[in-house]
């Protein structure tokens, strides 16, 4: 078959054979078709039979491809969704532009390029040629494709006569549209063409004029099922589908009239709604205003209590200061003489103390008081100096106190101490603390420092024991960072590592070597290769003095080298968690070979053994201990290493804090001994009192004498009386004194009450000023007051006031509750711009008064008279329509059923069964077919006496109940949801399509002897699954053909001729060769051109039976091979399928 050669791009004038069934009468033949720059091909013209045409080949061989270049034009629809492709085994969508480009796939990921790359046009015509004349005319579009930005440009045109001879082509390109349209203007009168980009404009020219004058709705509808027909398939889908199709009833009007009804409906209702929340809010006011109107009673009383108050409190005061001052003249009749007695008692004892003074006795007691003051001074001095010699002794303690220093402290005790000495001893002793203190500090200085450490340590082994390496501070700072900004820009969490985390060491014995040889490598930072690239870029944001210490591995590059590893090198012992690891391990230990003596290291250029002596460029040197040690991250094991080091350093410190804090301790005693911290003149003048005070002590002994025996003579005696008579008087100035303040606190009094008088008179006369009288609240109150026995007026207000706290409470309780069903009303109605806080109702009750009263009347008038209007427009419109509808499918079953018995099949025939639904819906059936709907409502006029409705009294009495439910269901439930709106509408769909109240099926008639015998096709059918059972539908589906196409029309009733073209893909698939033959001798029989696609496993059953055969080949699937055979040609045809 792969030999066969192509047919060549020339138009092929060959007649195509004869009619086998006889003379078919006039139609439209479709003789030819070109295609130029059409998916896989890229210019061919196909000529077709008058009547069986066969395409065949494999799945994906180009059929559809072809079948959906006929239907762009038949349709006049270049969007292609809902047909490209449908005839096609597999269950790809194409799209326009794959057809133009020729989309090729060439990856297993849905990668695809296409044929076409520079801009380029495509063209598809179509050449119709009349069966009886001859006549030729040719419909086609072309497009301009721009292929970097996918950009299509159209035309449709139509032209009369062939195809052109140049096959639509300029040299070796497609023409494009500005061609094709100077071309059709050069050689075509106006009349003998028409070109458009308009779709719908050439469709309808298309079915009316170029096509023979087709159903613009129907004929396509028709066709395009026809195509992908197949037999999974219920019966009366298929009658629905193919032979009763939907109509568009037009339900607009109707529907929005029994919506404007249902809106009407719902304002009501609304309306009412409304008007219960005012009365709520109008409620809810009158209980504010019930307690507001309490409140302003109460605070009325509280305010005349309190003048009421205040009066008595004026009347009280006056009173008291009546009083008052009479009581401060009293007082002040009894000061004077008082006074007078004072004056006589001080006279008497100034006369005893001249004659007292006289015998020298005053002054003597004088001196003796005199010195009492400076032994008692003296005294002091010697306290002080047997205090510093007892806390001086304390240093004769002290091991570090010199011999110099001790000898001074004895002659201070020994009160021997002079000048230059006292000023020795006290600079020894500074400088014996001055030693000492420093000795602390140092101590505790060192004691800080191991502290410090100390937490460092704890710190560290708690982070080591919770199973966390103590990395240090600048490490972790630096991977949290890299983490953070990888995050920001990969959009990933990517995990940062430190190297040591991602290594283990495979035996001890060479732990600290690996450790040690690494030293800080092991802390380079890690990410996947993946990441590195961006990993390095935000190192370089880190702060370079800071973090000089970190490095990022460039794992990337590192994943990609292989270094050279030498045999017993020290990678060996290195395990790597992550293969991109390592190549980075084989780089640093692939050339540092293992060692056990010295001599085997002089061997090698790096060495080294596992006390961790390295051998490296000539030289020899042991590794920082500090490096396996301190420093040790590889492995679990050198966290357990780690904490043991930790533990026992722990343990040296507190063996090395203990001496120190004992050296603290001692020199903290030391510094806290005597000093002798005043200056050396301070302590030699206590020297000075300790001698003079034995003098003074012999002086107040001769004065105590000479006094003892003046008190012998009669100065005791005056001493007596003097006493007495100051006594005496003391007493009497206590009096005045008591007098004088009773007096000041009484004159205090008198200043108070005068003050309060003042300010309780000029309050009472504010409060009765701003005091709005009302003598109806003036009357109850002193009522109330009347009725009580003497009343406080401060107890009777504070009783209102708290009333007033409680009324309060409540009044601002129920505005709340007001402002609450005020806030909820407004969210329900927004369009309401009312105040929530207003302390009126005066819009809220006006909109209640006004809907009361106008609206809600209003509403129900419009309610009844749209009800009215939505009951009309159902019976006069939407019932008539689909009372149309159903009678139009009962006439259309009639008329294929008149087609169905003019066929011959032999024993078998067929009719269509069109009746009422069995289904719930059936119900309605009755009431849109009942005879009292015959008269049309188009067709009254005014010219009708008492014309009535539509509906007589009989009907609307009988199906009232239905009208209702139908109504119900056009008019969506209120607030309803999108998904109770999508049902309604699914619901309104369903009771706007006529097929939804009819039953669809088809019967077989046997005729048996005298009877015909009637069988349902529908219950047959869903049991058998073979081809035949699927003739029936084959002949229902020709007959609806043979409808469109107007075949059954006698000649006298002929228009135009029509099309009769059918196509059908993978047609008669499950049927027999004999089975196949008899319908295709239907369709002949029925004088349809026909068009049928099969693959080529099926092809024995087709090629005898058909007139012209297609084979189709898509071997490297991206160019379409197509070779055309005649009935004379089959036999070659056959041969070479068979040595396939």
């Amino acid at each position: 078959m792969e030999q066969m050669k192509m047919n060549q791009m020339e138009p092929d004038r060959t007649e195509p054979t004869g009619n086998r069934t006889g003379n078919k009468g006039r139609f439209l033949a479709l003789s030819r078709i070109c295609l130029n720059n059409w998916h896989y091909i890229s210019k061919r013209i196909l000529s077709f039979n008058e009547d069986i045409n066969f395409f065949t080949g494999h799945s994906g061989s180009g059929k559809s491809t072809v079948i959906d270049a006929m239907q762009v034009l038949l349709y006049a629809n270049t969007d292609g969704r809902g047909f490209f492709n449908k005839a096609a085994a597999d269950d790809s969508d194409r799209s326009l532009i794959e057809y133009l480009r020729g989309m090729v796939n060439i990856g297993e990921n849905n990668e695809f390029s296409y044929l076409r790359n520079q801009n380029f046009s495509s063209t598809i015509v179509l050449e119709l040629k009349r069966s009886d004349t001859g006549a030729c005319q040719c419909v086609g579009i072309v497009f301009d494709v721009e292929t970097s930005a996918n950009d299509i440009s159209r035309r449709f045109f139509w032209h009369k006569g062939p195809m052109w001879d140049n096959a639509y082509r300029t040299g070796r390109r497609t023409m494009s549209i500005s061609e094709v349209e100077t071309y059709l203007q050069e050689h075509f009168n106006k009349e003998e063409y028409f070109a458009t980009s308009h779709n719908e404009r050439f469709r309808r020219v298309l079915y009316d004029t170029y096509l023979g004058g087709l159903d613009p709705e129907k004929f396509p509808l028709l066709f395009k099922r026809a195509i992908p027909f197949r037999m999974n398939i219920k019966l009366e889908d298929f009658v629905k589908e193919y032979i009763c199709m939907e109509q568009d009833i037009h339900i607009e009007d109707m529907q929005e009239s029994v919506m404007q009804y249902g809106r009407m409906r719902r304002k009501i209702e609304d309306t009412c709604a409304e008007i219960e929340e005012l009365a709520g809010i109008q409620k809810a006011y009158d209980i504010y205003q019930e307690t507001e109107q309490q409140l302003e009673k109460y605070a009325y009383f509280v305010k005349k209590l309190e003048i009421l108050d205040l009066q008595s409190q004026v009347k009280t005061l006056a009173d008291k200061l009546a009083m008052a001052k009479e009581d401060l003249k009293r007082q002040e009749d009894a000061r004077t003489a008082v006074e007078t007695q004072i004056a006589d008692l001080t006279g008497q004892g100034d006369n005893l103390l001249r004659r007292i003074a006289s015998t020298g006795y005053e002054d003597l007691k004088k001196q003796a008081e005199a010195l009492n003051q400076l032994l008692e001074r003296l005294g002091k001095s010697e306290a002080r100096w047997q205090q510093t010699t007892l806390a001086l002794k304390a240093w004769e303690d002290e091991d570090i106190t010199p011999n110099q220093t001790l000898w001074d402290i004895e002659e201070f005790e020994n009160r021997t101490i002079d000048n230059k000495t006292l000023c020795r001893l006290k600079e020894s002793i500074a400088d014996l603390c001055a030693d000492t203190e420093k000795q602390r500090q140092e101590a505790a200085a060192q004691i800080r420092d191991l502290k410090n450490r100390e937490k460092q340590i704890k710190d560290e082994l708690e982070k080591l024991r919770s199973g966390n390496k103590a990395y240090p501070k600048y490490l972790e700072h630096a991977r949290s960072y890299l983490q953070r900004r990888l995050l920001e820009e990969t959009g990933k969490g990517v995990d940062v590592h430190v190297l040591a985390d991602l290594l283990d060491i495979k035996k001890d014995q060479w732990r600290n070597a690996v450790e040690g040889y690494l030293g800080s490598q092991k802390l380079s930072l890690v990410v996947p290769p993946k990441y590195a690239r961006a990993a390095l870029e935000i190192y370089g944001e880190l702060d370079k003095i800071e973090y000089y210490n970190v490095a990022v591995l460039d794992t990337e590059k590192l994943s990609q080298s292989q270094p050279a590893v030498l045999k017993d090198a020290l990678s060996g012992e290195v395990s790597v968690r992550e293969p991109y690891i390592q190549p980075y391990i084989d780089l640093l230990l692939g050339k540092v070979i293992k060692c056990a003596t010295t001599q085997e290291l002089r061997q090698c250029r790096i060495g080294i053994t596992d006390s961790c002596l390295l051998y490296h460029g000539f030289r020899l040197q042991h590794i920082n201990p500090e490096n396996y040690s301190k420093f040790a991250y590889i492995g679990k094991d050198s966290v357990r290493k780690r904490i043991r080091l930790l533990e026992q350093e722990l343990k040296s410190m507190d063996e090395q804090k203990r001496p120190l804090e004992e050296i603290v301790l001692g020199c903290q005693r030391i510094l806290n001994l005597e000093r002798l911290g005043s200056e050396p003149e301070e302590y030699l003048e206590w020297l000075k009192d300790i001698g003079a005070w034995n003098e003074k002590q012999r002086e107040k002994k001769l004065l105590l004498a000479k006094i003892e025996k003046l008190k012998t003579q009669d100065v005791d005696q005056l001493e007596q009386e003097r006493k007495a008579v100051v006594s005496l008087c003391d007493g009497k100035k206590r009096e005045r004194d008591e007098l004088l303040n009773r007096i000041q606190d009484k004159e205090n009094e008198i200043s108070r009450c005068q003050n309060a008088a003042i300010s309780l008179s000029g309050t009472l006369t504010d409060q009765e000023r701003d005091l709005v009288k009302n003598s109806r609240l003036d009357m109850e109150l002193a009522g109330y007051l009347s009725a009580k026995d003497q009343p406080r007026y401060d107890r009777e207000k504070e009783s209102y006031v708290t009333r007033c706290s409680r009324v309060s409470e409540s009044r601002d309780t129920a505005f709340q509750d007001l402002m609450t069903v005020r806030t909820n009303y407004l969210r329900r109605y927004p369009n309401r711009n009312f105040p929530v806080n207003h302390k009126d109702n005066e819009a809220y009750a006006h909109l209640l008064s006004s809907l009361s009263c106008d609206h809600l009347e209003e509403y129900r008038q419009k309610a009844a008279d749209q009800a009215r209007a939505a009951v009309e427009h159902f019976k006069n419109d939407f019932m008539y329509k689909i009372r149309s509808a159903i009678r139009e499918a009962m006439l259309r079953g009639d008329e294929l059923n008149r087609i169905i018995s003019r066929l011959d099949f032999g024993k078998d025939k067929y009719q269509f069964v069109i009746g009422r639904s069995k289904g719930a819906d059936g119900r309605y059936y009755d009431m849109f077919m009942d005879e009292s709907l015959e008269v049309n409502p188009s067709d009254l006029t005014d010219s009708f006496d008492n014309q009535l409705d539509l509906f007589t009294t009989q009907h609307e009495n009988q199906y009232g109940v239905l009208i209702n439910d139908l109504i119900n269901i056009f008019i969506p439930p209120e607030n309803a949801t999108p998904q109770e709106l999508e049902e309604a509408k699914r619901n309104m769909d369903k009771y706007a399509d006529y097929r939804t109240y009819l039953s669809f099926d088809m019967q077989q008639l046997i005729q048996n002897e005298d009877e015909v015998i009637k069988i349902r096709l529908s219950r047959m059918i869903k049991k058998n699954s073979g081809g035949e059972g699927q003739n029936p539908l084959y002949v229902a589906l020709l007959a609806s053909f043979a409808q469109a196409y107007r075949i059954n029309l006698s000649p006298k009733l002929e228009r135009n001729p029509t099309i009769r073209l059918v196509v059908l893909d993978e047609a008669f698939s499950k049927m027999d060769a004999e089975k196949v033959a008899s319908c295709i001798e239907l369709i002949r029989g029925l004088g349809f051109q026909a068009i049928i696609s099969a693959t080529n496993d099926k092809i024995q059953n087709y090629v005898e039976n058909v007139d012209k055969t297609f084979v189709f080949a898509n071997p490297n699937k991206k160019s379409i091979s197509i070779q055309e055979f005649e009935r004379d040609r089959f036999q070659e045809l056959v041969k070479d399928l068979e040595e396939e």
